[in-house]
């Protein structure tokens, strides 16, 4: 896993905290909306190892209700997973099972990401890339909602943040999202970003802190299934590793 050089600095910090012992040390979380803040559950991340690896098995890890069991990444090239993306560039996959401990329910998941293509195409889902750097595309099948797609096409930049795409979809029900790259009680952002935001009509349902050890904030009027699709989300980005100019 790359780190950017603003995670570099704050993992650093943690890490010179843990081994200095001071407890006035502290890592600031991703900047959320203050609106959402007071209407939602924050979830830390557990057990999830700041470096992760490329191929082969990977240790579990969980936040609030949610645990990510049977992690398994490889790399392949002109191959099509399922029928997430179909393409002839190098490519990132990954996938895993999403546990609700409290529903007893497990979501099954695949990812795959591509870097530096003039067009994606996807289940349901087409992407002109001229202006994004890498797509990714996510799958995965509620048995209450039926199968939804994560997209995200990114420029990989704070500067060109206008050209970020992002959507979850069931094919009748879309959730945008959007990159954030603030951190709490900075004024300076990220020059990339730090996690990212699902809303729907102008309502913040989820956000999902990707840096450091991680954190996720779900609206408390979220419904069941709702909540178990955005978890299954949320866990996917928690796994994605960015692609660098070798597609690795």
């Amino acid at each position: 896993m790359k780190l950017t050089v603003d995670s570099k600095k704050l993992f650093l910090s943690a890490a010179a905290c843990v081994l200095l012992g001071f407890s006035s040390c502290s890592v600031p979380d991703m900047k959320v909306s203050e609106s959402f803040q007071q209407e939602a559950t924050a979830m830390p991340v557990e057990g999830r190892s700041p470096f992760r690896v490329s191929l082969g098995k990977e240790k579990g890890f969980g936040f609030g209700a949610y645990r990510l069991e049977d992690i398994t990444r490889g790399w392949t090239r002109r191959t099509d997973l399922g029928n997430l993306i179909q393409v002839t560039e190098g490519y990132q996959k990954y996938s895993f099972g999403l546990r609700d401990t409290v529903q007893g329910k497990t979501v099954e998941v695949q990812a795959a990401a591509m870097l530096n293509a003039v067009t994606a195409q996807a289940s349901g889902w087409s992407a002109d890339l001229n202006k994004q750097r890498e797509f990714l595309q996510v799958a995965f099948r509620s048995a209450e909602s039926g199968d939804w797609r994560l997209a995200l096409a990114d420029p990989g930049n704070y500067m060109e943040r206008r050209n970020f795409t992002g959507k979850l979809t069931n094919g009748t029900y879309e959730i945008e999202v959007l990159p954030l790259y603030k951190w709490e009680g900075k004024s300076l952002p990220s020059g990339t970003a730090l996690g990212y935001e699902f809303s729907r009509d102008g309502h913040v349902l989820a956000s999902v802190q990707t840096v450091n050890s991680g954190k996720v904030w779900f609206r408390n009027t979220l419904s069941p299934d709702l909540r178990l699709v955005l978890a299954s989300a949320c866990g996917s980005l928690l796994l994605y590793n960015n692609l660098d100019e070798n597609n690795q």
